[in-house]
């Protein structure tokens, strides 16, 4: 049980640095567009959301195959995606003394999805707070 409290965690340390690294990259990269949003037309912000959306996308899959590849070397993507996403179906179960690490990977999962929503809320938020800065400069 110690070997897969200590693999759970280290797992969960490691994707939590990786989703750090996306994050950090994807507003590196998208910083430019985000700071002139008011000469961005609703496409432009669409298609800036599209890109943070698919980087997100892309880590999230990196996350889960990390996970898949501590379950059985990348035999178990399919639970290792079920159980990230905190859907377990249960048509595929771990043996007893990996299920305490499938629950520390939805506990994972919950934390990088929510923190994937938070980023690209505020991302939105921006946008909002943004046009409307530039709305009530316009008027009188």
């Amino acid at each position: 049980m110690l070997l897969q409290i200590v693999t759970g965690t280290g797992v969960l340390l490691a994707t939590i640095f990786i989703h750090g690294m996306a994050v950090m990259l994807l507003f590196r990269i998208g910083r430019g567009p985000l700071t002139g949003t008011r000469k961005l037309s609703g496409y432009a912000r669409l298609g800036i959301s599209y890109f943070f959306v698919t980087g997100f996308v892309i880590a999230h899959m990196i996350e889960i195959m990390l996970w898949a590849t501590v379950y059985r070397l990348g035999g178990r993507l399919y639970f290792s995606a079920i159980t990230f996403a905190t859907i377990g179906y249960g048509d595929i179960t771990l043996s007893n003394e990996w299920q305490l690490a499938s629950a520390i990977e939805g506990v994972n999962g919950i934390l990088l999805f929510g923190w994937t929503t938070a980023f690209l809320f505020k991302v939105s938020e921006l946008w909002s707070s943004r046009r409307d800065a530039d709305q009530n400069i316009a008027q009188p």
